[in-house]
């Protein structure tokens, strides 16, 4: 059995179908902790959670969000001992090590990884879209040096041009309007600052939550995410 298989067949037993191997190198290296390879882990939304999300309702979102992100750390970290404990060197990019700028920004996004192992996307409001289920999911990486067999990396928006209903929904205005590429700067298509202020008051004002960064709109409306969870638009 491959490595690959062997790490799948893992994150499969815990409940993850959404797993992607990425080829770092060709980022910098101080980006990628001198690591080769990245392993993408994801978790996604129920199709009940985004389609009460998109008639209004965030309580089952914000209900299936909240234990996701341990989750994911306890995914990341027991996939980074099966590598150590193969002789490689793994480091589990969990929540408490994924620092921010002031500007909203980390040095390695989890999303840059996914895009690199194929997974998907970034989309007009900056999530990662997939075919699989839209962007109704959250995602953790793995990097390491063990030789993975990597994805092909997407490198381009399959978004269409003329689309513009996340910009539609979204309280914050935060779309631009622009399509990402590899390359392209972030806050040429999209305005971060408004979406956390605008997900911020949305969340005190649903569900009484102080300063938590929770709106969903983007998502539950996206027509990647309808038609793959299967839910009308």
């Amino acid at each position: 059995m491959s490595l690959n298989a062997e790490i799948k067949g893992l994150l499969q037993q815990e409940g993850c179908n959404i797993v992607g191997f990425a080829d770092l190198r060709r980022l910098p290296k101080e980006a990628r902790q001198n690591f080769d390879t990245g392993i993408l882990i994801a978790l996604a939304y129920t199709k009940d959670a985004m389609r009460e999300l998109k008639s209004g309702s965030m309580r089952r979102y914000h209900d299936e969000w909240k234990p996701m992100n341990p989750r994911l750390a306890e995914l990341a970290l027991l996939t980074a001992d099966f590598l150590t404990g193969k002789g490689y060197k793994a480091l589990a990019k969990i929540p408490s090590m994924v620092v921010q700028d002031e500007d909203m920004r980390t040095v390695l996004p989890h999303k840059t990884v996914a895009t690199l192992a194929g997974i998907g996307w970034i989309g007009k409001c900056a999530l990662l879209v997939t075919h699989e289920v839209g962007s109704a999911l959250r995602i953790t990486a793995v990097l390491t040096n063990a030789p993975l067999d990597c994805g092909t990396p997407m490198t381009t928006s399959q978004c269409p041009p003329n689309c513009a209903v996340c910009a539609d929904v979204c309280p914050g205005n935060a779309p631009l309007g622009g399509l990402w590429e590899v390359g392209a700067d972030r806050d040429t298509f999209f305005n971060a600052r408004a979406c956390r202020d605008a997900a911020r008051a949305r969340a005190k004002a649903l569900l009484g939550l102080q300063n938590e960064t929770l709106c969903g709109l983007c998502i539950a409306n996206c027509p990647f995410t309808a038609k793959a969870l299967g839910y009308d638009m």
